[in-house]
């Protein structure tokens, strides 16, 4: 029975694995939910920490942030993550990201930085040092404390090496060019975004370019860059959603994008029409991003 039961876990284990893999997150979440059970069962701590954490993932991924913050908050309290630094850095990183999205900066900040000091005493593992300093630095940012986040980002760029994997190093060339850009240091913005655009090609992670390509659009909209490259990106974006498909906010954000693309160009009958939907189904955004659309529809307007 014990060997049936190890037998399942593992199968559980695999095909929540494969499931996130194919971005299937609610397949993931409750394969991942069976492998919790059983391992909770068979008294494997280890199997059941790695399932709750994809648990926590999957919600993160669905839009469900109040509940993957409870699970990393019930993670961070195993022994397993009091024991282990690299485990405690990835429960704090997760919590963080959950957190800004919630609007709990000041929170987020907190976790970030106690996941950056944890990931430091992990030896090689930069990969799990530059998503700390991801969450942190995006932390800092969306609390507008761009000084600190730009040393943050200039900490970061030191983990940035040849050995580490070509997709972890374009998310963090693209997060050191979201500070940029955010700090009006526009010729900074554009060099590291571009270096993101070239460890990000779409045919290693399309849903990824996709999300990469609207984010950087959006920076540079934000910075007041409206030109042909800044297009392109909304353009790749589009192009590359109509094949992945993503999640109702990447849907909402990329639209949000466009809307205003098209109200800094003086589309503003366009970009009003744009803007209705997003403010009036915004609930899938973060807050910041819902008072970003909102305020942006007030200002279409009056214009």
């Amino acid at each position: 029975m014990a060997a049936q039961q190890s037998g399942d876990l593992v199968m559980y284990e695999l095909r929540a694995r494969e499931a996130w893999s194919q971005r299937d997150y609610r397949a993931a979440r409750l394969l991942a939910a069976s492998a919790v059970a059983l391992a909770a069962r068979a008294e494997d701590h280890r199997a059941w920490w790695n399932m709750t954490f994809l648990q926590a993932e999957c919600l993160r991924e669905e839009g469900h942030l109040d509940e993957s913050l409870q699970s990393a908050e019930v993670l961070g309290t195993s022994s397993l993550s009091l024991e282990s630094d690299a485990l405690k850095a990835r429960v704090h990183t997760l919590a963080a990201v959950c957190q800004q999205g919630l609007g709990h900066l000041d929170q987020a900040v907190d976790s970030a930085t106690i996941a950056v000091k944890s990931a430091a005493t992990v030896a090689d593992a930069p990969e799990l040092q530059i998503e700390a300093h991801h969450a942190l630095i995006a932390a800092l940012a969306e609390s507008d404390r761009l000084d600190e986040a730009w040393s943050t980002c200039l900490d970061l760029s030191t983990h940035i090496t040849p050995g580490i994997h070509t997709q972890t190093a374009g998310k963090a060339y693209w997060v050191i060019g979201n500070v940029a850009f955010m700090r009006h240091q526009v010729e900074d913005g554009t060099r590291f975004h571009r270096l993101a655009a070239e460890h990000l090609t779409p045919n290693n992670d399309l849903e990824l370019w996709a999300r990469f390509n609207r984010a950087s659009a959006s920076r540079r909209l934000a910075a007041g860059v409206v030109d042909a490259e800044t297009l392109e990106c909304i353009e790749r974006a589009e192009v590359a959603s109509s094949i992945v498909g993503g999640t109702e906010r990447d849907q909402l954000q990329l639209s949000l994008t466009r809307a205003h693309w098209l109200f800094l160009t003086g589309q503003l009958n366009a970009a009003v029409e744009r803007l209705r939907p997003i403010c009036a189904e915004g609930t899938a955004l973060s807050r910041q991003t819902e008072g970003e659309a909102n305020l942006l529809l007030a200002q279409a307007l009056s214009a």
